[in-house]
């Protein structure tokens, strides 16, 4: 990756706080996993499981657990239909 595309890629990057209801693709959805399984990670453990959260109920349910969780009342996913929980292995110590 040169610069000028590292350069691009931070001044393209915005926040997202509303989405729509419609749900990503599929391969979107693997595509952001397989990057973030690949990103670098502590002593190069690769010790992180990402989860897809798709089902509304599932979704809905974590939402509310969250929420309650920060002392918030509000939808702490801003209405994503797609959630990705990030699980990290505590035997690795990164």
């Amino acid at each position: 990756m040169t610069i000028k595309s590292c350069e691009d890629i931070i001044m393209s990057r915005v926040s997202v706080k509303k989405y729509t209801p419609e749900m990503p693709k599929s391969e979107d959805i693997d595509s952001v996993i397989t990057a973030g399984l690949r990103a670098a990670s502590g002593r190069n453990l690769q010790a992180s499981v990402i989860i897809a959260v798709t089902d509304k109920e599932i979704r809905d349910r974590l939402s509310k657990a969250n929420a309650e969780i920060m002392g918030a009342s509000g939808d702490p996913f801003y209405g994503a239909p797609c959630v990705l929980v990030v699980l990290g292995d505590k035997k690795a110590h990164t």
